[in-house]
C-alpha cells in the first residue's frame, strides 16, 4: 500500500507545479484553537489539567485535491497537531475513481468510516460540540486503514441511499492506560449503509478486525517472567487475542430551527483488557439567528475480565514481586465506565468561521478508569469534575 501512496505523492507534487495553468487542483483547509480547563487536581481528562492548556486540540489541516481527468482523481491530507500524544504529518492519501452511475472507489490510506463524524472528526467547524462525546468518539476504533473502499450512492425520489464497503489493514502505536502498544490489524473490514430523506438520516456500520497482533515491551518482559518463573497459567491471561468487532446505529433530523441526535455503537472481541464496550449520546440544539444552543447527555460502560492473580505470596521474592506487578495490571485495566452533560453554545460569526464554548460534567463511576489518568499519590479519584473549553474554528 505504500507504494500507492508514494505515487498519489509524486502525482500530486506534479499537480502543484501544473497548477499555474491549469484549474484542476483545488487547496483546501481547516484549523482550530481549543483551549480547555479540567477541574480535578487528581486526574486529568483527554490531557487536560486544572490549569488551561491550548496544547491538546489545537491543529491545522491542508488538503490538496487535484482532478487527473474525468474520472480519476487524488487527494492527500497533511495535519499538524499540537498535542503530544497525536503526530504531525500525512493525515490520509488516496486515488479515487468517480464512475458517472454514482460508484466512487478509493485506494490508499483511508479514513475508517464508522461514527457519522468519523470522515470530520479533525474538523471542528463541522460539528457541534468543540471534543465529541468520548464514550463513542475515543480511541477506541482504527482511525485510518490502508487499503481499498468501495461507495455506491443512488437517488430514490426524496431519498438517497448510500452503501460503503471497505478493506484494508492497519498498523500504528496506540497508548492505554496500560502503556504503550505496536498494534497491527491484518484484515480489517467494514460496511456502511446510510439513507437520507429530508431532514432525517439513519446510519447503520459494521467494522471488523481479525488477525490483530498487539506488542508491548512492558507487558511482553512480564509475560516472559511469569512463565519462566513456572507461573504460565497467569501469562496466559494476557493473550491479546486476535479478533473485535463493533455495531453502530446512528440517527439524526436537522432543521433550519433545530437539531436532534443519537449514536449508539457496542464492541465485542477476544482481546484482554477489552471485553465489551457499549456507548452512546442524545443530542439536541436549537438554532437562535447565528447561535446554536445544545446540549447532550453521554454515557458508556466497559467491562473487562480482571486477571485471576493466583501466585502464591511469600515463597520468595521473585514471586512476590510477580504477584505485585500482576496486581498492579488489574488496578489499570480500562473500565471506562463513564456518564457526562454536556451544554454548549456556537457563534457562527462570519462566514466559514465559528466560536463555541461548551461545559461538560463528567461522572465517573467509583474503580473506573472512566477515560481519565488519575494521580496515584492522591487521595481523591477525582473522577467527578468539569472540563470547560474555548473555541475558534474556521474552514478556508
Amino acid at each position: 500500500m505504500r507504494y500507492i501512496i508514494y505515487a498519489i505523492l509524486v502525482l500530486q507534487s506534479n499537480a502543484t507545479a501544473l497548477a499555474s495553468e491549469q484549474n484542476d487542483l483545488n487547496i483546501s483547509g481547516f484549523a482550530r484553537a481549543v483551549g480547555g480547563y479540567f477541574s480535578s487536581k487528581q486526574s486529568e481528562y483527554q490531557g487536560y489539567v486544572d490549569e488551561l492548556s491550548f496544547q491538546e486540540d489545537s491543529l491545522l489541516g491542508v488538503q490538496l485535491d487535484y482532478r487527473l481527468n474525468n474520472y480519476f482523481s487524488t487527494s492527500l491530507q497533511l495535519l499538524m497537531h499540537s498535542g503530544a500524544d497525536r503526530n504531525s504529518g500525512l493525515e490520509w492519501g488516496y486515488l479515487t475513481y468517480n464512475s458517472s452511475h454514482g460508484l466512487q472507489i478509493n485506494a490508499g490510506r483511508l479514513r475508517t468510516p464508522f461514527l457519522k463524524y468519523s470522515d470530520v472528526i479533525d474538523v471542528g467547524f463541522a460539528y457541534p460540540w468543540i471534543t465529541p462525546p468520548s464514550q463513542l468518539y475515543s480511541s477506541y476504533l482504527f482511525t485510518q486503514y490502508d487499503g481499498v473502499s468501495a461507495r455506491y450512492r443512488k437517488k430514490f425520489n426524496e431519498s438517497t441511499v448510500m452503501l460503503e464497503a471497505y478493506y484494508g489493514s492497519y498498523d500504528d502505536e496506540i497508548t492505554s492506560s496500560l502503556g504503550n502498544y505496536s498494534l497491527r490489524v491484518d484484515d480489517l473490514h467494514g460496511f456502511v449503509f446510510q439513507i437520507n430523506k429530508r431532514e432525517f438520516q439513519f446510519r447503520s456500520a459494521l467494522i471488523r478486525g481479525n488477525r490483530i497482533k498487539a506488542r508491548s515491551e512492558s507487558l511482553d518482559s512480564l509475560i516472559v517472567a511469569l512463565q519462566d518463573a513456572g507461573f504460565g497459567e497467569v501469562a496466559t491471561q494476557f493473550d491479546s487475542g486476535s479478533s473485535a468487532h463493533a455495531l453502530l446505529w446512528g440517527i439524526s433530523y436537522n432543521t433550519i430551527s433545530w437539531y436532534a441526535s443519537s449514536e449508539w455503537m457496542r464492541i465485542s472481541s477476544d482481546i484482554g483488557f477489552l471485553d465489551t464496550v457499549e456507548g452512546y449520546y442524545f443530542s439536541a440544539g436549537v438554532y437562535v439567528d447565528a447561535l446554536l444552543f445544545h446540549a447532550t447527555f453521554a454515557s458508556s460502560k466497559q467491562s473487562a475480565p480482571l486477571i485471576n492473580n493466583s501466585i502464591p505470596l511469600g515463597e520468595s521474592e521473585q514471586s512476590d514481586a510477580l504477584y505485585m506487578q500482576v496486581l498492579r495490571l488489574n488496578d489499570f485495566v480500562p473500565k471506562n465506565t463513564l456518564d457526562s452533560f454536556t451544554l454548549g453554545v456556537r457563534w457562527d460569526f462570519k462566514t466559514k468561521m465559528a466560536l463555541k464554548a461548551e461545559v461538560s460534567l463528567l461522572l465517573g463511576e467509583s474503580g473506573s478508569s472512566s477515560f481519565l489518568t488519575t494521580n496515584p499519590n492522591s487521595n481523591s479519584d477525582g473522577r467527578n469534575a468539569t472540563l470547560s473549553q474555548v473555541s475558534l474554528e474556521w474552514v478556508f
